[in-house]
C-alpha cells in the first residue's frame, strides 16, 4: 500500500510538472514583466448589443509623473517631471516598468482613445501609486461608448432601494461562491480537525487547471470545466494519500499539520505565480456576457449569472442533502464525532476522510471556476478569498455543512452592502468600497461576541 500510495505521488507530481511547463510563455520572465511598474488592458463596453465581451483599445497612451502624495496617498502635494509612456498593443495591454519604490501619477491621455469612447466616472483618468520595490500595480479604466456610459452612470446614481438590490443580488452569487469553497474547509475540519491554509491554493489551482485546459488546450469551457473539478478532486485524494495521511499515521498533532499546511500553501501559490506569471487572465468563453435573460426589479440577470447561481445553489443543496441522508453522509458524521468510535462499528475512517478531501478538491474547483468567469483568472485568487472563507466557516459554526453555507451568503451580502450607507450630512459612505471586507468581518466578531459557537455551531462542554 505504501508503494502504491508513493507511485500515486509521483505519478501526480509528473502531471503538475508538465502542467505547469506547458503553459503559454512558460513563466512570468517571458511576459516582460520583471520588476516594479504598471500594467493593464485597455479596453471599451461597445454600445453594439451583439458585440460579445470588451473591445481592445489599440494605441492608448498612459503617461506616468513623478510625485510627492500626501501622508494617506490620496492627494497630490507636488507633480514632478515625467518618467515615462507606453501605448498599448493590438490587444490593449500594456506594461510600463518603473524604478520603484517611488510616488507616481499615472494618466490616461483621453485624445488618445477611439471616436466615441469615454470614461464611465469623471477623474477616472488618472491613478495616485505608491509602488514598494518590484511592485506591479494594475491600472483598471472604466471605458465604454456613449450610451453604455450614460447607462452605467444612471446606474451609479440610482435611488438607494435600488443600489442594495443590485448589491444584495451580487452579493449573494458572491457569497454562493464562497460557499462551494467553505463547504470544502469545513468538511475538512470536521472530519480531521485539520485548519488547512493550503485551501486557497486548492482553490487557485482549480481555476488555473480550467484556463490551461480552455486556452493552452484549446478544449471549450463546457468541457474544461467537468475535467479540472475532477482533477480538483484527484488534488484533493492526492494530498491526503501522500501527506495528510502518512502525518496522521505517525501521530503528528494538529498544529504541526497546520503549519504543514501553512508551508505547503506558501509553496504553490509562488510555483504557481512562476508558471502562470502575475496577470490577471480570462477564459476563452463566457468571460463577459451582457446580454441579459431577464430582470428582476432593478436587477439585471445575465445567462452566465443565472447558470453561476442555479449551479452553484444544487451543488450546495446536494451535498448537504448526501451528508444528512446517504450511507457515506452517516459516515461522514460519524467519523466527524469520533473517528475511533466509527472505526470500532466497522466504518473505515482513512476512506471516508479521502472521499472527504476529493469532494473539498472539487467543491473548491467549482467555486474557482466561477469565480474567474465573473471576474478573472489570477495566480493568488484563492488568497484573497481565504480569509473570507475561514469567516464564513466561523460564522456559520466549525464543521457544519448548513453554517457554511449561510455564513457564506451572510458574508457575501455585508460585503456589498456595507459601503451602500452614507450618513446624513457626508459625502461618501460610512465604510468606504476600499474596506468592504472589514466590515463583513466586524459584524462576523460582534455575532460571536454573543454566540460564540457561531450561527449552527453546538456549544461544547469544557473541563
Amino acid at each position: 500500500r505504501g508503494r502504491r500510495r508513493a507511485l500515486f505521488a509521483l505519478a501526480l507530481l509528473t502531471f503538475l510538472t508538465c502542467f505547469l511547463t506547458g503553459f503559454q510563455g512558460k513563466s512570468a520572465h517571458a511576459q516582460n514583466d520583471d520588476g516594479g511598474g504598471v500594467k493593464g488592458t485597455l479596453q471599451y463596453t461597445a454600445d453594439d448589443p451583439d458585440q460579445e465581451g470588451k473591445v481592445p483599445i489599440e494605441g492608448g497612451e498612459i503617461v506616468v509623473f513623478a510625485a510627492t502624495l500626501s501622508e494617506d496617498g490620496q492627494e497630490v502635494v507636488e507633480l514632478g517631471d515625467e518618467v515615462g509612456r507606453v501605448t498599448s498593443g493590438a490587444d490593449g495591454t500594456f506594461f510600463l516598468a518603473l524604478a520603484t519604490p517611488g510616488e507616481y501619477v499615472a494618466r490616461l491621455t483621453i485624445e488618445s482613445l477611439p471616436d466615441g469612447v469615454q470614461l464611465v466616472r469623471e477623474g477616472g483618468d488618472e491613478f495616485l501609486l505608491q509602488l514598494r520595490p518590484n511592485q506591479q500595480r494594475p491600472l483598471l479604466f472604466n471605458l465604454a461608448e456613449e450610451e453604455s456610459a450614460a447607462a452605467a452612470q444612471v446606474r451609479t446614481i440610482a435611488p438607494l432601494w435600488e443600489r442594495a438590490a443590485r448589491l444584495t443580488y451580487e452579493g449573494i452569487k458572491f457569497g454562493l461562491i464562497i460557499g462551494l469553497c467553505a463547504v470544502g474547509l469545513s468538511l475538512i475540519y470536521g472530519t480531521t480537525g485539520l485548519v488547512n491554509f493550503s485551501h486557497a491554493e486548492m482553490i487557485t489551482l482549480g481555476a488555473v487547471l480550467a484556463w490551461w485546459l480552455n486556452q493552452t488546450v484549446g478544449i471549450h469551457l463546457l468541457v474544461a470545466a467537468p475535467l479540472a473539478v475532477g482533477l480538483g478532486a484527484v488534488t484533493g485524494a492526492s494530498l491526503d494519500l501522500g501527506l495528510w495521511r502518512p502525518l496522521r499515521k505517525r501521530g503528528t498533532g494538529l498544529v504541526a499539520m497546520m503549519i504543514v499546511s501553512i508551508g505547503l500553501a506558501i509553496m504553490l501559490r509562488y510555483i504557481i505565480l512562476y508558471f502562470f506569471s502575475g496577470f490577471s487572465r480570462p477564459y476563452a468563453q463566457y468571460s463577459v456576457e451582457r446580454s441579459r435573460m431577464f430582470s428582476l426589479g432593478p436587477v439585471d440577470v445575465t445567462k452566465k449569472e443565472f447558470v453561476i447561481i442555479a449551479i452553484s445553489a444544487t451543488v450546495l443543496l446536494g451535498v448537504s442533502a448526501l451528508i444528512r441522508y446517504t450511507k457515506l453522509g452517516k459516515a461522514m458524521r460519524a467519523v466527524s464525532d469520533n473517528p475511533d468510535l466509527a472505526a470500532s462499528t466497522g466504518i473505515d475512517v482513512d476512506r471516508v476522510i479521502t472521499v472527504v478531501w476529493m469532494m473539498a478538491g472539487a467543491l473548491v474547483a467549482l467555486g474557482a471556476i466561477f469565480q474567474g468567469l465573473l471576474q478573472q483568472v489570477t495566480w493568488d485568487m484563492g488568497n484573497q478569498l481565504l480569509l473570507l472563507i475561514f469567516a464564513a466557516v466561523t460564522l456559520g459554526g466549525l464543521g457544519t455543512t448548513y453554517g457554511a453555507m449561510i455564513g457564506s451568503i451572510v458574508i457575501g451580502v455585508l460585503i456589498y452592502l456595507s459601503p451602500v450607507y452614507v450618513p446624513p450630512g457626508w459625502s461618501d459612505p460610512l465604510i468606504p468600497p476600499e474596506m468592504k471586507n472589514v466590515g463583513a468581518l466586524i459584524v462576523m466578531v460582534l455575532l460571536l461576541m454573543v454566540r460564540p459557537q457561531g450561527l449552527f455551531g453546538r456549544r461544547e462542554r469544557i473541563g
